[in-house]
């Protein structure tokens, strides 16, 4: 997939959030007309390389809401979660790369451990095309999985999403900083809480 843009938008993010969380970005994703509509990837970006993002939730106080004015594009073989997503299935027909589907650092089944937690109807009514919301449920990982944990470039994949219509979304992250080790590689101090709520975001293609 050619990454032809970043969108740096100005993202509203409300008191709670804290200083290890930096901004949420929006790419567009070029999918050569395989599948109707525009294609774009939601990250997390976090302060440090390490930092660790292991949930997107909502609650009662902080809901969530994935949605757009038209249905999300979903493949007859893809899901709600990327690990719904085959490898070796996206090889034999592209259109499953464009699929939408939520994260937490991974695109396909390979070493993916995203998994929902009491959001089971939600996640089915999203793999409908239709959007996704929630004010008790989140997806996770457990925070010891690679996928958690920022890479060099300290961005956190979130989610992909395609659609024909305007892409919106309020969201809420946890997580926690990276460990600090000693010289015998021993945690020093317990790592911060990193939970930040109400982050709004936007996809729109440059045109």
């Amino acid at each position: 997939m050619n990454k032809l843009l970043t969108l740096g938008l100005a993202l509203a993010v409300t008191a709670s959030a804290s200083a290890q969380f930096v901004r949420l970005e929006v790419d567009y994703i070029d999918n050569m007309g395989k599948v109707p509509g525009d294609t774009y990837r939601v990250y997390a970006v976090m302060e440090n390389e390490g930092d660790i993002l292991d949930a997107v939730y909502g609650e009662a106080a902080a809901a969530l809401k994935v949605s757009s004015t038209k249905p999300f594009y979903q493949h007859p073989k893809g899901g709600a979660l990327s690990a719904d997503i085959q490898r070796y299935d996206t090889t034999l027909d592209e259109a499953l790369l464009y699929d939408s589907w939520v994260t937490i650092g991974a695109e396909d089944n390979y070493m993916n451990a995203v998994s929902g937690f009491i959001m089971e109807d939600a996640l089915a009514v999203f793999d409908q095309g239709n959007e996704l919301a929630t004010s008790d449920g989140a997806w996770f990982v457990t925070p010891d999985k690679r996928q958690a944990a920022a890479g060099p470039s300290k961005r956190i994949l979130l989610m992909q999403l395609t659609s024909q219509g305007e892409i919106s979304g309020l969201i809420n992250l946890h997580g926690r900083t990276k460990a600090v080790l000693d010289s015998e590689g021993n945690p020093v101090g317990a790592p911060e809480v990193i939970q930040s709520e109400g982050l709004t975001f936007v996809c729109k293609r440059a045109r």
